[in-house]
């Protein structure tokens, strides 16, 4: 049950996510707030995560509004984490959601001749073989939408197989996502868009950011957004293994953007490799892409090696030049992660010495 304080905390919430509708913000104030932060023992940190939130909640209510008649969803491969997300995301909006799996594809002549919209959610190294097994079933006013990291050979396939409209998306996100707000959505127009915009209206209205692009240039621009960072990602990882390097002890010196860069690393290595490897080795010029990347640390080795100062400083200034346009959001964003990072670590110490007390005292 909620404690009475827990309610009162929840009915205040409310009212300040209400009023940060109308806030303009004001600057004159804040010395008064960071006094009575002060005369609460309430960190500073606390109070500007808390504001946040409810700017963001506040956008989250207000294009949570869907006016869309129900239409009925057939997810194929909704049981797994992606397929969840948007069944959850499909049946909170007031659609009506089917799933198909293997163990109930008896179903699916069914499922997906009733179906306004079929979304693909299955591995990439088997969605062909979907395609071609559910295509003699789908409705042809039905969209079909998939998923994927891949477009182009996705996109042709369903465009081959379905007379009907044909989308191909691509959420810039992973299973750990809960809404769509401030999600990136790439979106690559097959046939008859129009036809799906009820869902896509459904995904702004959330929150999520749409990106329009053909099959051809997504793919380009995946072999920098995920190619690229996918193998450093993957040669970090290899490297710290094969080097032996202990990673509780390295945790308990690290910096917090150093934490999160092993966090990235063991995030990969907790998850299927198959669609990491899918993706660098999807076409030839993420391979080219990724042995250019590879010379660049070569030779910036090679300068390391012969402790060539001069090149290496003449280089990080070239550089520099390159990211002046995103240094000040980038240090905005990184020290907000930073610090709700180092709170989050906080808490979580906090907990685990809570739990111990209550271990030690009940072997007493």
């Amino acid at each position: 049950m909620l404690s009475s304080l827990d309610r009162q905390l929840i009915e205040l919430l409310g009212q300040k996510i209400a009023a940060s509708k109308l806030s303009k913000g004001h600057p004159e104030a804040a010395s008064g707030i960071n006094q009575l932060l002060h005369q609460n023992d309430v960190p500073e940190f606390v109070w500007q995560n808390l504001t946040l939130n409810c700017q963001a909640a506040n956008q989250a209510i207000n294009n949570s509004l869907n006016s869309t008649d129900s239409k009925r969803v057939t997810l194929i491969g909704g049981r797994g984490k992606m397929g969840q997300f948007f069944a959850c995301q499909l049946f909170d909006a007031g659609h009506r959601v089917d799933i198909i799996e293997q163990s109930n594809w008896d179903d699916a002549p069914e499922l997906l001749d009733r179906a306004d919209l079929v979304l693909l959610c299955v591995p990439i190294n088997i969605i062909t073989t979907v395609i071609d097994k559910a295509a003699p079933f789908l409705n042809p006013s039905a969209v079909l939408v998939d998923i994927s990291s891949l477009k182009v050979s996705v996109v042709s396939t369903m465009l081959e197989y379905h007379q009907g409209p044909v989308v191909g998306l691509h959420p810039m996100f992973g299973p750990g996502v809960t809404s769509f707000l401030s999600q990136n959505v790439v979106v690559c127009p097959g046939r008859h868009l129009q036809a799906c915009q009820w869902f896509l209206d459904l995904i702004e209205n959330q929150g999520g950011n749409l990106v329009y692009c053909s099959p051809e240039e997504h793919d380009r621009l995946m072999g920098v957004v995920q190619a690229i960072r996918h193998f450093s990602v993957f040669g970090l990882g290899v490297f710290l293994a094969e080097e032996g390097v202990d990673l509780q002890k390295t945790l308990g010196v690290t910096s917090p953007l150093f934490r999160v860069q092993l966090d990235m690393v063991s995030r990969l290595f907790a998850q299927d490799g198959s669609l990491y490897l899918e993706i660098m080795l999807s076409n030839q010029e993420n391979s080219d892409l990724i042995g250019r990347l590879a010379k660049v640390y070569a030779r910036l080795a090679e300068l390391v090696q012969k402790k060539d100062k001069y090149s290496l400083q003449q280089t990080f200034t070239s550089t520099r030049h390159f990211y002046q346009s995103q240094t000040t959001p980038a240090m905005s964003e990184t020290n907000h992660l930073i610090n709700s990072l180092t709170a989050f670590l906080a808490a979580k110490d906090k907990t685990k010495q809570i739990k111990q007390k209550i271990k030690t005292l009940l072997h007493q």
